[in-house]
Formats: C-alpha cells, structure tokens, sequence
C-alpha cells in the first residue's frame, strides 16, 4: 500500500478532480444509444463522465442533444423533451423481461421532469431490494440556485467503479439536492457549491443523511473538490446542522446536549482529485471516516479510531467510443469495525442492503478492470472484472472474484439480441451465469 499512497500524494498535490460519472440509471447514459456505433453500450451497463457526455452530444439528432446537455448543464439550454430506452427478453432458468428506460420533460423555461426505470440492475446484480423506480425527480432553477426534488441515485466523484462517500451502489434515495456557484473573488475563483439532505425509514426507526461538496475548475485540465457528510438517528435543531459544518456541529452538540456521547452521529469527508490530459484521466479520492479529532478538541474525554478509504483511478477513450478503466480502491480500519461501519450499529454508512460509499465494502482490497469496444459495425463488447481481498483479519469481510462479459449485436436499427456472462468466485461458492437476450432500442 506504500506505493498507492505515494501515488494517491502525487495526485493530490497536482490539486484537482474527476467530473462525475453519472449514475448507472441515470437518463444521461440512456441518450447516448442515439449515437451511432454506441447504440448497444448502455446494455452493458457502461457508465460516462458528465464531461464525455457533453462531447457526445455533439454526435446525437439535435432532439436527444439538446436533452443531453439539459439534463447536464440545467436550464442554459434551451427546453428540453426526450424519452429513450431499451428492452429485452432474457432467458436464464426462465424467460424473464427486463430494460431500462428514462428520459427529460421540461415543463417550462425553469422546471424540468426526470425520471428512470430500471429491472436490470437487480437482473444482473441479483439484489431483489433494487427498486424500478430509480428516478422520480423535480429539478427547479432559480435564481438562488438549482433545486433536485424526489428521488434518484446519488454518485459523487470521478470512480467508474463507484465513488467513495456517495455512490449508485445503494439502492435511490428520496432527497432534496441544492447547487449553487459561488464566486469568491479573482484570486479564489468560482466554486460549485452542492448540499444534499433525505430522510428515511431503517429497522423501524428515522434516519438523517446530509452532505454538501465544493469543487472547481483550476484549469481546462485540473479539478479539485471537498466533501463532508453524516448519517445520524438524531438531529437536534436540523438548521443548524444545515448551515454550519458538520464536524463543527457534531461536536457542539455531542458536548453540549449529550454529554460528550456522539454514537448518534457518523461523519465523514472526502477529498477528490483528477488529472485530464488528452484522451486519459487520472483521479484520487480519500475517505476519511471517524477521524481522530486533536485531544484538545474533546477536552481530553475520548478518541475515535482512524479508518480511511482510498481510491486511485485511471480512464482511457479508446477510437471509436471505446474506453479502458483501471481502479484500486482500499479501506480499511479495526478489525471487526472498520471503514462504513460504526459503532452504533444504527449509523452503519449503508442504506438497504448496500453501503452509500464504494462497492469495495469494508476493510478490504479492490482490483477493477472494464474494456468496451464496438465490434465491427453492428456489434459491441465490454468485459468487466473484479478481484478483492481482506485489508486486514476481518474474517467476517466476504473476498472473491468475478467476471463479466456483454457481447450484442445489432440485427436492424432498433434490434439487438446478445448474450451475458458472469462468473462469480468466492472462499465458499462458485457460480456462472448464462443470459440469452433480445430485444428492442425505443
């Protein structure tokens, strides 16, 4: 691991971060079907960053490349209306329907309809508590800010894979999202600010989930952000919370109103970073769970255990639309607790059946390798591979690898047939998959 962090403080010293990736169901990935030659990549489960998509748009009928930008660049583009998707027949042990579909209705200059459906990714990932509905949401441009409103999946950061503090790993969550461009000055230059907030239902009792980002533009080349975010079975005097920093409030109230007691909040924070040079990226994230407050801080009364994540990234555009990703994502902490867990079990950093962070879970190693290229000119390819380890004797860690391998073919325009496999090795089982698939581009 010496050598990833030293990796990991080249990056952060070159001050900078990735665009995001949109999330996997999101409507963006959706619109790209309209481009010729990858018409099959959202099939695959492909995902692009928000900058790719923009380029992309370029290359699309002026209907679905005026929604595109909307969906991406909010109301400084024009009026927006587009729905896209697929669907298809697949056979495992039974015949079973799936697809995806979503799409941009804007109801006038300052309000925008989005939505997404989805019965693939619990196809594919066998996760019955994967909702269809991915995204139901209002998004409302003011002159204070943007405004989100419903529900959707939420993925901040640059990570293919997945991102560290939020990512589409979890199922969608109903929220309240606010965006707003800050201009500090010449010297400071703009910041995007974003802060996000849901409240939700979990064993019976009410959760709290808050984050808020800054991120910029340094350069044509060079981004940088920092985030911070809770969960909490708590959440006295929630304005407060809500514009102050989150550090700074969890501990005013563990000591002011709880007696130095603070298992009723979770915090953690993040910082990305990215590097686009030509048609390659480069990008870094580190998580920071339960940081070690300085003993003065705390009155000398506790200490929290360090637990940290890291997530070190490389993209390449390959001709033709195809792309190379290769990602190490590590975390690690106690044995037994570590990163994402907490030790109020309420507060765990998970929603359902899933962490809210990365994929790569708790204390352990991740290896992540996708290549995806059309073949000829009616077919495409994407093979995905996944290989982890234990960081540390966490015994109860599940380890294992995988492979994925999508192969369509695109029979007229709107026609595609294809098949999947997967194969799934873990220290107890071992599993292959086999699914046949036809379908319909709409």
């Amino acid at each position: 691991m010496r050598a990833l962090s030293a990796i990991v403080l080249i990056l952060l010293c070159a001050s900078a971060i990735a665009q995001d990736i949109a999330p996997l169901t999101a409507p963006e990935n959706l619109l790209v079907s309209r481009v010729e030659g990858l018409q099959l990549a959202p099939a695959t489960s492909r995902t692009w960053s928000t900058q790719d998509l923009l380029k992309l748009a370029d290359a699309l009928p002026a209907e679905q490349a005026n929604a595109l930008r909307r969906l991406v660049q909010g109301d400084s583009v024009p009026l927006a209306k587009a729905v896209t998707g697929f669907a298809f027949v697949t056979a495992e042990d039974n015949l079973r329907l799936a697809g995806r579909a979503g799409g941009i209705i804007s109801l006038n200059q300052n309000t925008d309809f989005v939505f997404s459906l989805d019965t693939m990714r619990s196809l594919y990932e066998q996760r019955p508590l994967m909702p269809w509905v991915q995204t139901v949401q209002i998004r409302w441009y003011t002159s204070l800010g943007e405004w989100r409103i419903g529900q959707a999946p939420v993925r901040w950061g640059g990570g293919y894979s997945g991102a560290m503090l939020l990512s589409d790993n979890a199922p969608p969550l109903v929220h309240v999202d606010y965006r707003k461009d800050w201009h500090l000055g010449k010297r400071l230059g703009t910041w995007h600010f974003e802060q996000m907030a849901g409240i939700f239902e979990e064993d019976g009792s009410r959760r709290y989930l808050m984050a808020r980002r800054l991120y910029r533009d340094l350069s044509p080349r060079w981004q940088i952000a920092f985030a911070e975010a809770f969960k909490a079975n708590k959440l006295p005097d929630g304005l407060v919370a809500a514009a102050t920093p989150f550090y700074l409030y969890q501990l005013a109230y563990a000591w002011w109103r709880y007696d130095n007691n603070d298992d009723w909040f979770n915090y953690l924070a993040s910082v990305q970073a990215s590097c686009r040079f030509a048609s390659q990226r480069m990008y870094a994230e580190i998580l920071l769970d339960d940081m070690q407050a300085p003993r003065w801080l705390t009155r000398y009364r506790y200490t929290v255990p360090r637990k940290s994540g890291v997530l070190v990234g490389y993209h390449a555009r390959l001709p033709r639309g195809g792309q190379f990703a290769l990602e190490v994502a590590h975390t690690d902490g106690n044995p037994g607790g570590g990163t994402y867990n907490f030790k109020n079990p309420q507060n765990r950093w998970t929603y359902r059946d899933a962490v809210l962070g990365h994929p790569v879970g708790v204390n352990r190693d991740m290896l992540w390798l996708r290549f995806d290229t059309p073949v000829g000119r009616h077919g495409y390819l994407a093979v995905e591979h996944v290989n982890t380890r234990m960081a540390n004797a966490s015994p109860e860690v599940s380890t294992g690898k995988g492979w994925t391998v999508y192969l369509y073919w695109l029979h007229t325009e709107n026609y595609l047939a294809g098949i999947c496999w997967q194969k799934s090795i873990t220290r107890d089982d071992q599993q292959t998959r086999w699914l046949l698939q036809i379908g319909k581009i709409f």
